[in-house]
């Protein structure tokens, strides 16, 4: 492609559009949390679902993102790969890199679901809705990281290590990548990042 001809960008355009759910879910389950009484539990949680599962879906859709990017750089370049511009973690001193951890987020991610999943089957007496490519995509945002050492060794993009749930990108041709990255950057047009979610893994 040969708007590519340089290189291709560590991102894509997804950062402007990264929420901190740290910060967030604190702020959203604060009074919640402080609660006592189960009545009033029950009703808190019923008012603020609805927001709590929007910063979830927006929050996973960036990490989904991310591991759809890798799939499409690493396979459409894999005949002649491209210099990766923009990834400022293989500039980290190997102190900085020491205490980076790239999936601290997804990791808090995975271990809130769970108890959200507990609080409302027990408070609200049915199961969470968060659909399972919530849980699918945190997991395999973990090993993505894992993989690629942080990030720290990605220099081109030959050097993308995929996921497990990507192993399907092998068979998709040049016609497929170069759709899904259409898709891709009319999502990110569109500010509605949490639209990756219906592209899923891209299996075709």
């Amino acid at each position: 492609m040969d708007k590519f001809e340089i290189g291709v960008p560590f991102d894509p355009g997804y950062s402007q559009y990264s929420f901190s759910f740290l910060e967030n879910i604190g702020y959203i389950t604060q009074e919640y949390s402080q609660l006592k009484a189960n009545h009033q539990k029950k009703f808190k949680l019923s008012l603020i679902e609805p927001t709590i599962i929007d910063l979830i879906k927006k929050c996973t859709a960036f990490y989904l993102g991310c591991i759809l990017w890798g799939g499409f750089i690493h396979y459409r370049f894999k005949d002649s790969p491209k210099e990766i511009i923009g990834n400022n973690t293989k500039d980290l001193t190997d102190d900085e890199l020491k205490e980076l951890d790239c999936a601290e987020e997804t990791k808090y991610m995975l271990k809130y679901i769970e108890q959200f999943k507990k609080d409302c089957k027990y408070f609200l007496r049915r199961p969470a809705r968060v659909s399972d490519i919530i849980v699918e995509t945190l997991k395999s945002y973990n090993e993505f990281v894992e993989l690629n050492n942080n990030f720290a060794d990605v220099n081109n993009t030959g050097d993308v290590k995929l996921p497990q749930i990507l192993e399907h990108f092998k068979k998709l041709t040049d016609e497929q990548l170069n759709d899904l990255y259409i898709k891709i950057s009319k999502i990110i047009e569109s500010g509605k990042i949490e639209d990756l979610l219906e592209i899923g893994f891209y299996r075709i």
